[in-house]
């Protein structure tokens, strides 16, 4: 599975990156936000990791799926710890 993640930090990157060769995942990491302007960097991805600040709007939903993305996951501001 081919994942993008918008509006990225080291952290998030460094989050994500150890699990997703054992698992089969693909991620392509941008610092741009989710935007109408941005959403071409989506194509060729399975799924999109947006956080918080991301525009998720209609014309955005109907891009994405239009570049053949079919899920769409949103990060939280601040994850609780156990």
């Amino acid at each position: 599975m081919k994942i993008t993640f918008f509006d990225t930090k080291p952290y998030d990157r460094a989050s994500f990156e150890h699990i997703g060769a054992d698992r089969g995942f693909a991620f392509k990491f941008y610092e741009s936000r989710l935007t109408l302007d941005t959403v071409e960097l989506a194509k060729g991805a399975d799924s999109v990791c947006v956080f918080v600040n991301d525009t998720v709007d209609a014309p955005v939903i109907d891009r994405l799926y239009e570049l053949g993305v079919r899920s769409i996951a949103r990060r939280p501001a601040r994850a609780n710890k156990v």
